[in-house]
């Protein structure tokens, strides 16, 4: 994060006001978001639907796209 750019600022404060961390490292690869990445870099993210998230968010598998 460069802390002299505005939005990488910005961003740094709402963080921090919502109580999360943002990070430049990747997330752990049995994250929810660790798992929809690997999903959208295995099919793309044009083949990514609210149901993937909602899978991932609740610890089951990814369905395959349609």
């Amino acid at each position: 994060m460069d802390m002299d750019n505005p939005q990488d600022v910005d961003a740094a404060f709402w963080a921090q006001m919502l109580g999360v961390t943002i990070s430049d490292e990747r997330p752990a690869p049995d994250s929810p978001l660790g798992r929809v990445r690997a999903f959208t870099e295995r099919y793309g993210e044009d083949a990514l639907r609210p149901e993937h998230i909602r899978a991932a968010v609740e610890g089951r598998p990814l369905p395959p796209p349609e």
